[in-house]
């Protein structure tokens, strides 16, 4: 094999695993360490800094738990183009249950540093956002 050839199956094999590991962050959200707090929502992290991704096209399950008074729903999921949160909850969130979202990051053929910020309005009129940064490379 040519050198070019096994770049190209070394960088496959790593996108493959980034990708499974980024399908989810855990096989059990209630194991998760809940530290970041925004409003009415808890978190692990409110800024994640992805470090080197492939320029491929992946998600990213991220869990958060509700803590409000009252019970609320998510009116709209806002950020940038060209990476978006794919999935949310689109039920009322009950107080003190773990809900999940999905990141669906748009990476495919594009080089370089990301810093997104996204996130949710509720009903309640709070606004939720999430920091995303990452370097993705070939």
């Amino acid at each position: 094999m040519n050198m070019r050839k096994i770049i190209l199956l070394v960088l496959l094999l790593n996108s493959i695993v980034v990708l499974s590991g980024q399908k989810t962050t855990t096989d059990n959200p209630n194991s998760i360490v809940f530290k970041d707090t925004l409003f009415s929502i808890v978190t692990d992290l409110l800024n994640h800094n992805l470090g080197d991704i492939p320029a491929v096209n992946n998600k990213l399950v991220k869990y958060f738990k509700y803590i409000g008074k009252e019970s609320v729903c998510i009116v709209k999921a806002w950020t940038s183009d060209p990476h978006f949160i794919c999935e949310y909850p689109i039920e009322p969130l009950v107080i003190g249950k773990i809900y999940s979202f999905t990141v669906c990051f748009s990476n495919n053929g594009r080089v370089g540093h990301f810093n997104k910020v996204m996130g949710f309005d509720l009903s309640s009129g709070e606004r939720i956002y999430f920091r995303f940064k990452a370097n993705v490379v070939f």
